[in-house]
């Protein structure tokens, strides 16, 4: 089962000067074999200038802990990152974090 949470909306100004709507999400499932929850992120775009069109891109889970899921999705809403480069820049951000474990 899944759980989708609104987290945020943003709009923000496009290099253009299009507005773009940008809704943030949590997503809560359900791993197969532990049964525990896995986070995951999706971002939702769309713009003023074409009201119904929507480009939408979610992660994989990030994280089994959804202080540490919030945590990163923070860090994307604060710099407004779209979903054409959400996967590019969670897997960075997993990288650096993996790093410093290490």
């Amino acid at each position: 089962m899944q759980k989708e949470f609104l987290i945020e909306t943003r709009s923000v100004t496009d290099e253009k000067g299009n507005l773009l709507n940008l809704k943030y999400y949590l997503i809560e499932e359900e791993s197969v074999q532990t049964r525990a929850p896995l986070y995951r992120i999706c971002i939702k775009k769309s713009s003023a200038g074409r009201p119904g069109v929507e480009e939408a891109e979610s992660t994989p889970p990030v994280s089994g802990s959804e202080a540490s899921a919030r945590k990163m999705l923070r860090q994307l809403i604060r710099n407004a990152v779209t979903p054409v480069c959400l996967l590019e820049i969670v897997d960075d951000m997993m990288t650096k974090e993996d790093m410093q474990v290490s």
